[in-house]
């Protein structure tokens, strides 16, 4: 039986002249490419990190491993430059590679219109809209942790630790590690208001609940991997990990603690 791959991929032309360059290859070693991400055995997304994300959201995490070739700018998660294609496919041949499982976030958002869930593999941001200030009461697990007052929060996976998270001061997460994390956006601490000003650590397993309080005169925000999904009057949204998990395909000599010198610290 021929081995299948599909490719999701940027359209602008050098990612378009690596979609010609892999369809080549990978015909020549007997793989036969697909029109569909289903029943294949691997998924080429050619991009950046955006391109990535795009595919997550429309195959909706799918079954195949991924590999990454980055045509991008950051490229934090593809695996493969442009001139590593050569490379990947002898590492192919001998088995010398493993996938690696990233946890994606399932957020329920309630309005006053029903209930819509969305996949996240970076984070969940629950925030005003524009300048407004926010007033969320948070659970864990049922139990009321706290009445936050900010600009808002922000629920993240390791895999997107290194992202929005970071740049709001929040900590890098090896992706090995079974967690979630809940970031505070510009908290308020005053006479009037409290707030908790850095982050919480939770368990995988774990469901985490935010209200909006007094949201019918403000605007709710809800963002899904730097995308805005939901705008309007947000009864609450509740973030858990998702059933799904993201797999990517990395060589041997993968180094995550690298990457993030490479491509975050410098």
């Amino acid at each position: 039986m021929s081995k299948k791959f599909h490719i999701f991929s940027n359209t602008d032309d050098t990612s378009n002249r690596i979609v010609r360059e892999v369809i080549a290859k990978m015909t020549a070693i007997g793989y036969e490419a697909s029109d569909t991400e289903k029943d294949v055995n691997l998924i080429f997304c050619i991009g950046g990190d955006g391109a990535l994300l795009r595919l997550l959201r429309r195959y909706k995490f799918p079954e195949a491993p991924i590999v990454g070739i980055n045509t991008g700018h950051l490229g934090f998660f593809q695996e493969i430059t442009m001139d590593g294609i050569d490379e990947f496919i002898e590492l192919l041949g001998k088995g010398d590679y493993h996938i690696q499982e990233y946890i994606g976030l399932n957020a329920d958002v309630y309005t006053d219109e029903g209930v819509k869930s969305y996949l996240a593999i970076n984070e969940i941001v629950i925030r005003g809209e524009g300048e407004r200030l926010m007033h969320l009461d948070i659970k864990i697990q049922d139990d009321d942790i706290a009445r936050f007052s900010g600009d808002g929060v922000l629920i993240c996976t390791p895999a997107g630790s290194t992202a929005y998270n970071y740049a709001l001061g929040g900590v890098i997460v090896d992706p090995v590690v079974d967690m979630l994390q809940i970031t505070p956006m510009a908290p308020v601490n005053n006479v009037a208001y409290r707030s908790f000003t850095s982050g919480i650590i939770v368990p995988t397993q774990t469901s985490i609940e935010i209200m909006p309080v007094d949201n019918e005169y403000k605007t709710v925000v809800v963002i899904q991997d730097g995308r805005i999904v939901e705008s309007g009057s947000v009864k609450r949204v509740v973030v858990r990990v998702g059933e799904k998990k993201a797999k990517i395909v990395r060589f041997s000599n993968y180094d995550f603690w690298k990457k993030v010198k490479d491509k975050i610290i410098g």
